[in-house]
């Protein structure tokens, strides 16, 4: 799994649909889906139940979203202080 496909899954929960999480990251929905899917097939659980105008986690979806977060801000952190030792 990359750090881009967590992200991707950020912004799907943060904007409560596929389509608007499409429309933030500048990509289209079909690869966006895909993505997800992609996900969920390597974790082999279902993430999210899609609805006609919003998603809903599922109790495996809130703890990926948890741990996206953190390893995001983790990521995040230590480029900072990677390139503030380099200086």
């Amino acid at each position: 799994m990359e750090l881009k496909q967590m992200k991707y899954f950020k912004t799907i929960v943060d904007e409560g649909t596929i389509t608007q999480a499409a429309r933030v990251l500048h990509i289209s929905q079909p690869p966006l889906s895909m993505q997800l899917k992609a996900i969920e097939e390597e974790l082999n659980t279902t993430l999210i139940e899609r609805g006609h105008r919003h998603i809903t986690l599922t109790p495996a979806g809130h703890l990926f979203y948890r741990r996206c977060n953190q390893m995001l801000n983790l990521y995040e952190q230590t480029s900072k202080e990677v390139l503030g030792a380099a200086t």
